[in-house]
């Protein structure tokens, strides 16, 4: 159902993601000071504007138009619309609301998750790669099993080919506040989500990284007003 409401999901993540994660390019990493509210629907808005102009540059590389079936965008919206047509035609217009309200409940998830995974960090995509140290992480038990290792977020970035299955965790890699289920209920709180989180972005900044790193956090910090937090930290 959240394939469903996020058919750019397959173009931005794997073209625009994992290409910017833990940088203001990429809609899907939070800044510091965030809310996950305002999160979940700028991301959604930017991810899908992302993943036009991905399709658009590679069509202008084909030489097709960038309005045509071509488009897998496009076409994702198309099917979307279908699926959604099914469901009225199944049920009538209570099947069709709930079919989208479970769908956008879905995607809001998926922007929770995404929320959680890189909150805070930052990076230059012009001078450093994707490292292990660009992902939050977690080596809870439970919420690698019951979410198919989505925990051992930082091998994902570093090999994205590798199946969900074979993916290891790192154990020096930077931790989140528990793990994936407990920390999306702190998420969801946001006083006490910044009350937890500031101080581990604080220890990201001092002990994971670079030098560009740290000074990019401090004009992070500037910005987000998250000074404050660090302060009453």
């Amino acid at each position: 159902l959240a394939f469903s409401f996020d058919v750019a999901f397959a173009v931005e993540h794997v073209y625009g993601h994992h290409r910017y994660v833990s940088t203001t390019k990429d809609p899907a990493t939070a800044p510091r000071g965030r809310n996950v509210y305002y999160h979940i629907l700028s991301s959604t808005i930017r991810g899908n504007i992302s993943a036009l102009e991905l399709e658009k540059e590679r069509l202008n590389k084909l030489g097709k138009s960038v309005i045509s079936f071509r488009n897998s965008v496009l076409r994702g919206y198309l099917m979307s619309a279908f699926i959604v047509a099914l469901a009225y035609l199944a049920g009538g217009v209570d099947a069709m609301l709930l079919f989208v309200a479970a769908g956008l409940a879905g995607k809001s998830l998926l922007e929770i998750v995404n929320y959680m995974e890189h909150y805070g960090m930052v990076r230059n995509p012009d001078t450093t790669p994707v490292q292990p140290r660009h992902s939050w992480n977690t080596n809870k038990r439970f919420s690698s099993w019951s979410m198919f290792n989505l925990t051992r977020h930082s091998h994902h970035h570093a090999q994205g080919e590798v199946p969900y299955q074979d993916l290891r965790p790192y154990p020096d890699a930077p931790m989140m506040i528990n793990g994936y289920l407990t920390t999306i209920v702190v998420a969801l709180i946001p006083p006490l989500w910044h009350a937890l989180m500031t101080p581990k972005v604080q220890h990201w900044d001092k002990h994971y990284a670079s030098e560009e790193e740290r000074i990019l956090a401090q004009e992070a910090n500037a910005k987000s007003g998250i000074r404050s937090l660090m302060k009453a930290a």
